[in-house]
């Protein structure tokens, strides 16, 4: 059984908690438009490998928006949300310099 004073520190503790997922469940908001509007996939795939981005891992978010985990040219790890339409970045969550992978 807690004891009356611990309630408050117990309370604040869950609050904090609550408002962390809460936070780490919000999704970035892309496209708006119907996905026939969307660039494919591969065209998306395309332009990033003539960009010089090597993507290991690509998704679309429930926001709607294209996000791939990879490398850029200079070998920094990127996590990073596209429109689908345009392919314009949206919001970088996650950049590093990094040795690119090595691939057979």
């Amino acid at each position: 059984m807690s004891t009356p004073a611990r309630r408050p520190v117990r309370a604040l503790t869950m609050l904090a908690l609550l408002a962390l997922s809460s936070a780490a469940l919000a999704d970035t908001d892309c496209a708006r438009q119907d996905r026939s509007a969307w660039m494919p996939e591969s065209q998306f795939r395309e332009q990033m490998k003539r960009q010089g981005v090597q993507i290991t891992k690509f998704r679309i978010t429930p926001g709607n928006c294209y996000e791939i985990y990879g490398f850029d040219a200079n070998g920094r790890k990127l996590e990073i949300y596209y429109d689908p339409v345009d392919a314009r970045p949206v919001e970088e969550v996650a950049s590093s310099h990094l040795a690119s992978p090595r691939h057979p």
